[in-house]
This record gives C-alpha cells, sequence and structure tokens, in this order.
C-alpha cells in the first residue's frame, strides 16, 4: 500500500506561506522533503520554464509533489496584473504536471483557491462540485481560470493516467511567512502590516479597502497544514476539497479586531475608491469534517500569532515605498 510519508517528497512554491510552514511541519517528523521556491537559494527553480522544471524534477525525483507554487497577491495585484496572473501561473502548472505525468509521479496535492468559485455562488454555501460551474469573480478570473485549469490538467492525468490527486481549496489563509506588503498581499497580512505601519508613524487613521461589509472566512496557516497532512494521511479518492472554518467575518471586524491587537488608537474608515470583490465566500466543509478535522484557532488568536512574528521580523511587513 503506498505510503506518502515514506516516499521522497517534493514541495514547489517553499518559500511561500504555505510552503515554508508545511516544510517546516514535514520535516521536523524527520520525512525526506525537498522544498523549492523563489527564494531558496541554491534550490531555486523558475518553473515557469519547462526547462527549469525538467532539472528540478531530474534532481529530486519524487514520489510525492506538494504542486503549492504560485503567482499570488490580494485584489489590487489581481486587478492590476491580469496577464501576468494567468501567464505565470498557467506556465508553472503546466510544466509541473507534465513532468509529474512524464515521470509517472504516483500522488500529487494542488493547492487551488477559493476565489475561482462562480460568482453567482457568492451568497450560497460553496460546494466542491460546483467549483467550475459558472463564471468566477471579475477582479481576479485571470488568477482563477489559471487555478480552474490546474484541476482541469490534474482530473484529465487522473482520468487518462490514474494519476491520484488532491485539488485543496482553501479559505483566506493568513499567519507567520505570509507576503505583508500594502498593496500585493491578501487583505490578513496587508492590514496587519498597514496597522503596524500607521501605528509607528502615528498616523491618525486608515482606510481599509471598500465598504468593510464583504465577508470571509480566515484560516490559520497552522490548522491549514494540520488539514492537509490529515488529507494525505486518509487520502482515498482524488478529487478537490474545501478546507474551512465555516465563520464568516466582515473586513470592517477584521479590520477592528487586528487595530485592538496591534494597539493602534487612530480611527478606521472605509476607501470605496478601491474594490472588495465577492459578497462573501462560505465553503462547504462536510468533507473535511468528516475526516475529523476542525480548526483549533480563532481569528483573534490566528491574529494575535501572526503579530507576534512581524513583531520579532520587522523586515517582514516594513517597505521603504
Amino acid at each position: 500500500m503506498f505510503n506518502w510519508r515514506e516516499e521522497k517528497i517534493l514541495i514547489t512554491g517553499g518559500s511561500g506561506l504555505i510552503g515554508s510552514n508545511l516544510s517546516s511541519r514535514l520535516q521536523s517528523t524527520g520525512l525526506d522533503v525537498f522544498p523549492v521556491g523563489h527564494s531558496k537559494g541554491a534550490n531555486r527553480f523558475d518553473l515557469r520554464d519547462p526547462i527549469a522544471a525538467k532539472a528540478l524534477f531530474d534532481k529530486v525525483n519524487p514520489e510525492v509533489v506538494f504542486h503549492l507554487a504560485a503567482k499570488v497577491g490580494g485584489i489590487y495585484a489581481n486587478v492590476n496584473q491580469k496577464s501576468d496572473f494567468y501567464l505565470e501561473n498557467t506556465l508553472i502548472n503546466t510544466n509541473v504536471i507534465a513532468e509529474v505525468r512524464k515521470r509517472e509521479i504516483p500522488f500529487v496535492f494542488a493547492m487551488g483557491t477559493g476565489c475561482a468559485y462562480p460568482k453567482r455562488l457568492e451568497n450560497e454555501i460553496l460546494h466542491e462540485e460546483d467549483f467550475l460551474d459558472g463564471v468566477p469573480e471579475v477582479t481576479n478570473d485571470a488568477y482563477a481560470f489559471s487555478k480552474r485549469n490546474l484541476l482541469v490538467h490534474l482530473r484529465a492525468c487522473a482520468e487518462d493516467y490514474d494519476l491520484k490527486y488532491i485539488y485543496c481549496i482553501p479559505a483566506n489563509i493568513y499567519g507567520p511567512e505570509d507576503n505583508f506588503h500594502p498593496l500585493y498581499s491578501h487583505v490578513v497580512p496587508g492590514l496587519i502590516g498597514r496597522f503596524l505601519a500607521s501605528k509607528e508613524r502615528n498616523e491618525p487613521n486608515l482606510k481599509i479597502w471598500g465598504s468593510g461589509n464583504a465577508k470571509r472566512d480566515f484560516l490559520f496557516i497552522e490548522d491549514l497544514i494540520d488539514a492537509i497532512i490529515l488529507i494525505c494521511d486518509k487520502f482515498a479518492t482524488s478529487g478537490p476539497i474545501n478546507v474551512a472554518t465555516n465563520r464568516l467575518t466582515s473586513i470592517t471586524d477584521l479590520a477592528l479586531t487586528i487595530k485592538n491587537i496591534v494597539s493602534y488608537t487612530g480611527e478606521v474608515g472605509c476607501d470605496l475608491d478601491y474594490p472588495e470583490g465577492q459578497k462573501q465566500r462560505l465553503f462547504g466543509t462536510d468533507k473535511m469534517r468528516s475526516l475529523g478535522w476542525r480548526p483549533k484557532y480563532d481569528l483573534s488568536e490566528g491574529i494575535q500569532k501572526t503579530v507576534e512574528w512581524c513583531l520579532a521580523n520587522p523586515e517582514k511587513w516594513k517597505f521603504s515605498g
């Protein structure tokens, strides 16, 4: 019987939020892990290039691939860099899965995105079987379609070549090792970085993007890593699976939570000139809960741990431009 823990494991995107935390967790338990990413020094491979992708797989010769590499960013980046998001992610995904197929690697764990769910379902529960059934939100459609393509490619390989795969669709992830850039990050790290910077500069007010009414499910990275490992341990059938807390929080409430934890004393307002994306994303989690997984951290606990990490690593959130 195939046991993923006994195999050589390749982690693409190993320097990102998920990849760095997953690599650390797996390596701490003695697994044979090879993480690669854009800031991994000698382990840096540009997976947009098929020659580099081949060189990576030649070097590692993995039996299990956690494919987490992606060009990612928040709503501002997705709106302003659509062609880059679509092209770069399509190249990365195509090159990685092509190598998986050529080498007959038996198991792939791939990372999807909740923002690729159809726009028409923003007021409904998002179930895995509806993932491809409709057009995604326009503010992130280019990125969403590139991530959907990854699922289609994996599913085709499963049908044609019996590839076993998991396509994980997480809620809004945050935590240590995230990207805290004020413009090009996701909402949680972006706000944490901005609140910390505003407090340091004694700025009297801070504006969140949009109305603040949009709601998201925020998932702390340690809970996601627990879920990933559990999914792999109990892996039964190929396909997509949602990982979320089932708790929705408005962007306004998120901002106030961060404000209190950071101890920022200024005023918080809204900037309606910025987009806010889908009204809400509420994930169906029956599959994940049937495995026995439950999140351990509530939003305040996760934000507290992330802020503490930022304070210990100021170079991660202080930007000069």
